[in-house]
């Protein structure tokens, strides 16, 4: 499991996960090393990440090697 999904944040004042700072960067960084490291793309990547990660956190979007820790698929 990617560390990024683990350190998704429970502390929440809903009790509601919520993404990090850090999650979102370390996404970021995987998601700009998969597309070749380009350059001037910085914002579209970040955003990118941050989305995939709010959508995975809202199980919108099932990745299909990522999972939440402590969640059941079913």
């Amino acid at each position: 499991m990617n560390s990024y999904i683990s350190s998704l944040n429970s502390s929440s004042p809903y009790g509601e996960l919520t993404v990090t700072h850090e999650a979102i960067a370390e996404r970021a960084r995987e998601l700009w090393r998969e597309q070749g490291c380009p350059t001037g793309c910085d914002q579209a990547i970040w955003f990118e990440a941050e989305a995939e990660l709010k959508a995975i956190q809202e199980k919108r979007y099932r990745h299909p090697h990522l999972q939440l820790a402590g969640r059941d698929e079913r």
